[in-house]
């Protein structure tokens, strides 16, 4: 491996810059240049971070000189991207999802792995201070039984990506990949799964709420609310809670402010039922700087995911999200769609053949 490891980033969007603002502290690599659907982003980065504009993903990837690939782009493009990529001998940090169908899936995995790449799905609440509190703690509450995972919005518009059509997934494959995967982060391996799904906002085309139950291979369940038709306390605050023999953890994650980020462990140490003996430890609020001022709330966590996949490319070792994990996250959504489409009727649902249908076989991600 050469002093200094060559990147491409492949999107120029939000997350594009933050991946770029990332790599730019980052002593052992250089930004070797940006592509971008509309040339204007990529140039508006190029000029910032004195690098190169490809007028193709061909072109960047041809580029001897890079040696991995953030891929930024819309989700309906990652698997091409990827394959690409891989296909280039490029090693890989992929914003979520991975892909969005099972076909998409293994694909990636075949080529991934013939050509012995590194691949890193980017879910960065794994690195959020909250969520590696609440892991290092999960111990202390015995054996564990239940986690709830509940993020909630309030979105009154029908346009836009995630409402338009299903060419990105849909709200539950937006948001819910992150919540499968950190439900699976925090209880282990997914076995069974159940879901109930609704399209709440008549002009709409794909579902806007999903309640998801998941089994683990522990017998552990973990419950997965996402809703764009209200809030709870603020918009995209996630609030969670662990459940054990010997007491609870509760939690929340605000990406969009600092002070709500906060954790606490509740052990029970009574030993008659209405005789209550609980000590309460809170997670000490010392918390890095915030590098992005969209998402104040995430504080270092990009730079540490950036961090992480470089390590991964230097040492040729696994990354910590590698793609079996962002697998298995989409593989929970498509099992959602799947048993929302085996447990219920069709009448909530427009017809059509981009419409939302509850059942399976019309799910337009299960068809592939």
């Amino acid at each position: 491996m050469k002093s200094k490891i060559g990147v491409g980033i492949i999107g120029c969007g939000l997350m594009g810059g933050i991946h770029a603002e990332c790599y730019a502290r980052e002593k052992r690599c250089e930004i070797v240049g940006f592509q971008n659907r509309s040339r204007e982003k990529a140039e508006a980065l190029a000029k910032k971070f004195r690098a190169k504009v490809y007028g193709t993903v061909a072109e960047l990837l041809a580029d001897p000189r890079i040696d991995a690939v953030s891929i930024c782009s819309s989700q309906q493009v990652h698997k091409e991207q990827i394959l690409a990529a891989a296909c280039a001998n490029k090693d890989i940090l992929t914003e979520k999802p991975l892909a969005l169908t099972s076909g998409e899936l293994r694909e990636i995995e075949k080529v991934v792995r013939k050509r012995k790449r590194v691949l890193m799905v980017a879910h960065q609440l794994r690195f959020h201070p909250v969520i590696e509190w609440v892991r290092a703690n999960l111990p202390k509450l015995g054996p564990v039984y239940h986690l709830d995972l509940e993020m909630c919005f309030r979105i009154a518009g029908h346009e836009g990506r995630c409402w338009m059509d299903y060419r990105s997934g849909g709200f539950f494959m937006e948001l819910g990949v992150h919540m499968a995967d950190l439900s699976r982060h925090l209880l282990g391996e997914v076995r069974n799964v159940h879901a109930h799904t609704l399209r709440l906002n008549p002009k709409r085309v794909t579902e806007d709420f999903t309640h998801c139950i998941l089994q683990h291979a522990s017998n552990a369940t973990s419950s997965i609310l996402v809703s764009a038709n209200h809030r709870t306390t603020r918009q995209g605050l996630l609030i969670g809670r662990v459940l054990g023999a010997k007491g609870r953890i509760d939690f929340t994650v605000y990406p969009y402010g600092r002070d709500l980020n906060e954790a606490s462990l509740a052990l029970d140490r009574g030993k008659e039922v209405f005789v209550p003996d609980v000590t309460v430890r809170k997670m000490p609020r010392k918390f890095p700087p915030s590098q992005f001022e969209t998402y104040p709330g995430f504080f270092d966590v990009y730079q540490r995911e950036v961090h992480a996949f470089l390590e991964a490319v230097r040492t040729r070792r696994q990354p910590p999200i590698p793609l079996s994990s962002g697998r298995s996250a989409v593989e929970v959504v498509l099992a959602a769609y799947a048993s929302q489409g085996a447990a219920t009727d069709r009448s909530n649902f427009l017809p059509g053949r981009l419409r939302y249908r509850a059942d399976a076989a019309c799910h337009p991600l299960l068809r592939r």
